[in-house]
């Protein structure tokens, strides 16, 4: 599709700007030939007839038409031959021209074209794992008969992954609301609302609580001294805080600890997450906010799919912040995320 949009619009291209340079040539060359032509010469005779070159005589006026003549018939053949060369390189200019013009207008529309390819791939991908293993599961349940507690665990193991389908989904449906959100910000920052930061962490913590208890978890959240807010959307405020220290929980060990602080200065508030857990390898954190993308590490060992994160970066940009991430490996990872105050949201 990308290879047929290329070359009609480099034929498009090229069709456009012959067609401006050879009217373009046509119209200087009859205005030159209108000039300097016929027309002037018969132009300069009349002056002299109404006696405005008395003093020329008529031998002389008769030199000075001929000169004229083979004068203005050099230029006019010069300016030909000089626009049939210009024209005749434009021939070769105009198409390499059209195609660097090209690669540059389709440039964004082929990476959106790729990354919407890859996207489709990877939820495909996605979401065949977890129904292959329904399937298998009833498969196998159904071969011969089950005692109940068989049946029970099959059914089990189908619900946990029939929640992991539905968290992913929710994940996508999220993404595609960030994505049509910046389609059409400035009707969606109407739609905006005071948001008490300190509220909503408190409100996810409250939420993950059984999460960090079970690992024995030191979780040990800062507040300010006084209540910090912003304007925006509750959903996508309280989404971001709470990937960040669901991940901090997930990939933290036993008896390990997180900090949660939330600060602000002149410009920014700042959300920092700090955990002892096992840490990001440095040639996975440039990556780590792709979607979909899951390390290869230890950090894989977790059912997800790769998209809190990615989330995570939509939202900030969303708000004209920034997220930074600092780990290392068996030592523990810090996400600290900047939203500026000044946002318009």
């Amino acid at each position: 599709m990308i290879k047929k949009a290329r070359i009609k619009l480099i034929i498009f291209y090229s069709l456009l700007f012959l067609f401006m340079f050879w009217v373009f040539s046509m119209g200087l060359y009859f205005w030159v030939s209108n000039s300097f032509g016929e027309k002037y010469i018969n132009q300069v005779k009349e002056q002299q007839q109404t006696g405005q070159h008395e003093d020329i005589g008529s031998e002389g006026s008769d030199k000075e038409k001929i000169l004229l003549t083979i004068a203005s018939d050099v230029t006019i053949i010069q300016l030909r031959n000089i626009l049939f060369i210009l024209n005749g390189g434009f021939l070769i200019i105009i198409p390499l021209l059209a195609m660097i013009l090209t690669k540059k207008t389709l440039t964004p529309v082929q990476q959106i074209y790729e990354q919407q390819k890859q996207f489709v791939s990877d939820v495909s991908h996605e979401l065949r794992t977890p129904l292959s293993i329904i399937s298998g599961e009833m498969e196998v349940a159904l071969n011969k008969n089950r005692t109940i507690d068989e049946y029970i665990n099959v059914i089990k193991s189908s619900k946990q992954e029939i929640n992991s389908l539905t968290n992913l989904v929710e994940n996508l449906l999220f993404l595609t609301r960030i994505d049509q959100t910046k389609i059409n910000q400035s009707k969606n920052f109407l739609q905006s609302e005071k948001v008490d930061l300190t509220d909503v962490i408190n409100n996810i913590i409250s939420i993950l609580q059984d999460k960090y208890k079970s690992k024995k978890i030191k979780l040990k959240f800062k507040p300010p001294d006084e209540s910090i807010a912003i304007n925006g959307q509750t959903s996508m405020i309280r989404q971001l805080f709470f990937n960040i220290i669901d991940n901090a929980i997930t990939y933290t060990q036993k008896n390990g600890k997180i900090d949660i602080v939330l600060s602000s200065n002149i410009n920014n508030i700042i959300f920092k997450v700090t955990d002892t857990g096992i840490g990001i390898a440095p040639e996975d954190q440039e990556k780590i906010f792709e979607r979909f993308y899951r390390a290869d590490s230890s950090r894989s060992q977790s059912k997800g799919y790769g998209l809190g994160l990615s989330i995570c970066q939509s939202i900030v940009n969303l708000y004209n912040g920034s997220i930074n991430v600092s780990s290392h490996l068996g030592k523990g990872t810090t996400v600290t995320v900047y939203l500026p105050k000044s946002n318009k949201n």
